[in-house]
């Protein structure tokens, strides 16, 4: 069997630079003999839960393989809930295209609903058939395939609406637009080409630039895209940042290590970024991450970062992995509360993805399952466009990096709510696109 080296603080590829392959490598497992039949995924998913999982020793010796319908019901019954919401199955086409080429089959947007009950558009991917149809973050969807938001939230159908992810599936949508003019949308699934980066810009502050990114998630093709923009800050001599990680769930520990270089003047390429421990049974296998040297790398006076609850794994590892180096601010909500990653264990068509390793900065610091709390707190508001100035989150994170003192109390410094969100999937990983 392979055994695929990712970050899924969320993920990174074979083909990645964080990853490896090896053949049975660290007591990992291969599929015996009618492994693809369900008795044997359930025994797979068992044998390699009791081998690399972190939390090995609440995995239970024995189970009977007949009395699970599926592997990632079988995952279900064994992961350690007390501490993991993270593990799950995915399909391994779709992760494979994801983390390695930066793609998925969808819409290419996200969405989220407000206390109201109303549906917003939180972001669009540019090459997609949203983006191609016009839509932007702000608009607002006032029915799908006929149903009114109402009716769709009172069916609990959201999760099912927008159909299988198939290239050609259909969607008709009913979109008032931010200048309060309506369209009506049809659509077709297509694969959608993600940018990582939302949005960068120099914004003019106290005669100086301050460098503003939004970055959505961690692939092996954000490098290209981060140099691009690191590349225009070094140019325009940033020596601020706010790194807007609001709807980032997280992605390879090599981009994650590559953007904290871009982040920090680390000429010495010997400045510990992150240690992945694996479980005792495994300690050969941990590996360290160290800043490198980079073209267009920053020398930093101060970053703010803004986060929210779906801020997530790699996300996080930014913030503590620079946190011994660089003064970091955070403003906006604790994070998503994800100190643990990855290794992928493919079988059959699909992709294990149990946590096998904790992550800690150079001072040994992780766990920080609660999420990392917010210095200042900023609600999100998609009815601003991401850069403008005037929106409360990037308001909020000027006022830190202007020196002045946060608008409002400090937030709470918890996320126990996400322990009850849905389970995780590769959607997570680019903010909840469809």
């Amino acid at each position: 069997m392979r055994r695929i080296l990712i970050f899924i603080f969320t993920t990174s590829l074979l083909w990645l630079s964080a990853c490896e392959n090896s053949n049975n490598e660290g007591g990992t497992l291969t599929p015996q003999a009618g492994a693809c039949s369900i008795e044997g995924q359930n025994r797979f998913v068992h044998e390699a839960m009791k081998d690399r999982y972190l939390w090995y020793r609440e995995v239970p010796d024995s189970i009977d393989y007949g009395d699970f319908d599926s592997p990632e019901q079988t995952l279900d019954f064994l992961k350690y809930h007390e501490l993991d919401r993270f593990s799950y199955i995915a399909d391994a086409a779709a992760f494979s295209s994801l983390f390695g080429e930066g793609q998925y089959v969808g819409y290419g947007f996200s969405y989220q609903i407000d206390d109201a009950g109303r549906v917003w558009f939180k972001f669009v991917y540019d090459d997609s058939p949203a983006g191609r149809a016009g839509l932007a973050r702000g608009d607002e969807i006032l029915s799908v395939n006929g149903q009114t938001v109402e009716e769709i939230s009172t069916a609990l159908a959201w999760g099912t609406i927008f159909g299988d992810k198939e290239v050609g599936v259909p969607v008709s949508m009913l979109v008032r637009k931010k200048d309060g003019s309506t369209a009506d949308i049809q659509m077709e699934k297509a694969v959608v080409n993600i940018n990582t980066v939302l949005h960068s810009s120099v914004i003019e502050q106290n005669g100086a630039g301050v460098g503003y990114l939004v970055f959505n998630s961690f692939l092996g093709t954000s490098q290209t895209e981060l140099e691009q923009v690191f590349a225009d800050f070094y140019a325009q001599q940033v020596s601020k940042v706010i790194l807007d990680l609001r709807y980032n769930g997280g992605g390879s520990v090599a981009v994650a290590r590559d953007l904290g270089s871009l982040l920090f003047d680390n000429t010495r390429n010997d400045q510990l970024f992150t240690v992945l421990e694996q479980n005792d049974r495994h300690q050969n296998l941990n590996s360290s991450y160290y800043f490198s040297s980079k073209v267009n790398e920053l020398d930093l006076d101060q970053l703010v970062v803004i986060t929210t609850g779906s801020t997530a794994s790699a996300s996080e590892m930014i913030i503590n992995g620079l946190k011994p180096f660089v003064p970091v601010t955070t403003v906006g909500s604790a994070t998503y509360g994800k100190p643990v990653g990855m290794n992928g264990m493919s079988f059959c068509d699909k992709i294990l993805l149990p946590i096998t390793f904790a992550a800690y900065n150079a001072d040994h610091e992780g766990d920080y399952f609660d999420g990392i709390a917010a210095d200042c707190a900023a609600d999100d508001d998609v009815a601003f466009d991401f850069g403008d100035a005037t929106e409360p989150m990037l308001a909020e994170a000027l006022r830190a990096t202007g020196g002045q003192a946060c608008s409002r109390n400090k937030p709470q410094s918890t996320q126990r709510q996400q322990r009850h969100r849905p389970a995780p999937s590769l959607q997570d990983i680019t903010g909840g696109a469809v």
